[in-house]
């Protein structure tokens, strides 16, 4: 059941092939309206935007109220970026599934160009495409002069970058709610693990904002320590199932 209030939702027309755009936001109200614009200014692809507020006390739910009815909104209580993307995905009713930050921007023909390439292959699970990563221009200069991005887009994994069936949600599960800034990274890691077919592609469908205050930035030892307790995880069950042998 939908974890919902009726003051805090409406409803968007389902079309098909519908790609559900999943949005959490958790106190991002500078950057969120940009976002959701980007999704909007989509062509070619039926959408529904999913836009999960973790909590939030500044201002985000006021943003995402002044998109309705072209947004869903759901409220819930602060419980962390996985359960909020969890939550989001309850609330799925598209066939593919595309998870975006509430600070990042879709390009333009981003959804159109991976979708196409999942219809044109039904053996296909998962689209991926290429991020490029710039500068917000109102970030602080002392804080810019402090940091390094990539100048060349860069393959990215899941929140953004990828389409996705939603029938490898439904057989994999959701995020793994125990990592608190990673549990994308976990999830795309398990589906690697399990075979679902993953495409790359060169195209660049996403533009990842710099802006000082990105949670990989400000808590990056612990963003560390969950990268490692992650890619250990993964290393663990792949050593699993490489002793036990074939089934």
């Amino acid at each position: 059941m939908p974890e919902s209030s009726p003051q805090c939702q409406s409803q968007s027309q389902s079309q098909s092939p519908l790609v559900s755009v999943l949005i959490p936001v958790f106190n991002g109200a500078k950057y969120l309206a940009a976002t959701i614009e980007s999704v909007l200014a989509q062509e070619g692809v039926a959408t529904e935007i999913i836009l999960v507020d973790d909590g939030s006390t500044d201002g985000s739910v006021e943003v995402a109220r002044a998109f309705e009815p072209r947004v869903r909104l759901v409220c819930r209580p602060h419980s962390g970026l996985a359960a909020t993307r969890n939550a989001a995905l309850r609330e799925a009713r598209g066939n593919f599934i595309a998870h975006l930050d509430n600070d990042d921007l879709l390009t333009p023909g981003s959804l159109q160009v991976r979708l196409a390439r999942l219809l044109a292959d039904p053996q296909l699970d998962i689209v991926a495409g290429h991020q490029q990563s710039f500068f917000s221009e109102d970030m602080d200069p002392e804080v810019r002069s402090r940091l390094q991005i990539p100048e060349t887009p860069q393959p990215g994994h899941l929140a953004g970058v990828a389409v996705i069936r939603s029938r490898v949600f439904e057989q994999l599960g959701g995020l793994d709610e125990s990592f608190r800034s990673f549990g994308d990274f976990d999830w795309f890691l398990r589906a690697t693990e399990r075979g679902f077919r993953i495409e790359v592609l060169p195209d660049v469908v996403l533009r990842r904002r710099v802006h000082g205050a990105n949670m990989s930035l400000t808590r990056k030892a612990e963003a560390d320590l969950e990268r490692a307790r992650i890619l250990k995880a993964s290393l663990d069950r792949r050593r699993a199932r490489s002793q036990k042998g074939p089934s």
